[in-house]
């Protein structure tokens, strides 16, 4: 008889539009995911935060802390222009030359921690990042100071995108990008311990966003070798000409919504001896 095992299902980027807002509150409603990620910059979520604040079913709310692409809070010099936060690619340019303020990243995150508790009414249950920015050498650091001086003795939990390098080979997917942002997650989840915020044990759910591609068979590759604790990060939604505007992952949103609220899904995590659970109960 196989042993269950407890996962998490985390629907990240609420807020980013309406239809993939619905589309998230859809989903926690059925139980099919366990967890969803606010951006609270995008212009969206204070609307949006209102249907989420109002579900009784039990899930985790975190907040994906976002210093790419969107208007800032509090506009740092270093890493936005005219208060757009830089791409991904000149803010790693940024943190490699040593380039970044870290007051004003403490700045920036205190303010977005205070939006989200503003709209929501509480603190975040997790803490993740846009673009798994949060695990940036020196983002790192400072969020890790920033949690800790808000929140002390209660900390929320921190996700990690660490996976075993030969479950990565393994699973046969993206396996060069899903190596790169394994190895900041791997660095984060070191410090995470000894800062003592709780995280994830495994992680999967990275893929190129192709428009052509099964996501059913790519959900399957994703549940192989796991453990308790695994997090997986779906992006389901519905696209249209806001979210074409503002991000680029467009198409697989429907592709993996589809999925998710298919008889398929339930049958396969059931076929696995897979339950679910929200990621900061998961981890405790």
């Amino acid at each position: 008889m196989k042993k269950d095992k407890f996962i998490s299902i985390c629907a990240d980027d609420f807020g980013i539009t309406e239809k993939v807002d619905s589309t998230i509150i859809e989903l926690i409603t059925d139980k099919r995911v366990t967890d969803t990620s606010c951006m609270v910059l995008s212009e969206n979520f204070k609307n949006s935060s209102k249907e989420l604040k109002k579900l009784s079913t039990e899930f985790g709310k975190g907040i994906h802390l976002t210093l790419t692409d969107f208007m800032s809070l509090t506009s740092p010099k270093n890493i936005s222009k005219n208060g757009k936060f830089l791409t991904y690619k000149d803010l790693f340019i940024k943190i490699i030359k040593k380039e970044i303020s870290k007051d004003d990243i403490f700045k920036e995150i205190n303010s977005q921690l205070n939006y989200f508790e503003e709209l929501m009414g509480s603190r975040p249950d997790f803490i993740d990042g846009h673009h798994h920015a949060h695990q940036l050498p020196y983002v790192r650091d400072v969020i890790f100071d920033v949690l800790k001086k808000r929140y002390k003795n209660d900390l929320p939990c921190i996700r990690n995108t660490y996976e075993k390098k030969l479950t990565i080979l393994k699973r046969n997917i993206s396996i060069v990008k899903t190596f790169l942002i394994s190895f900041y997650g791997y660095n984060l989840k070191k410090k995470a311990a000894l800062n003592n915020f709780k995280t994830n044990n495994g992680f999967s759910g990275i893929y190129d966003f192709s428009n052509n591609i099964n996501y059913q068979n790519l959900f399957i590759k994703f549940l192989k070798f796991i453990e308790n604790k695994h997090l997986l990060m779906v992006h389901p939604g519905e696209s249209d000409e806001n979210l074409k505007r503002i991000d680029s992952v467009t198409l697989t949103r429907n592709l993996e919504r589809d999925f998710l609220k298919s008889p398929e899904f339930f049958n396969i995590l059931k076929e696995r001896s897979i339950l679910l659970r929200p990621f900061h109960l998961n981890v405790s």
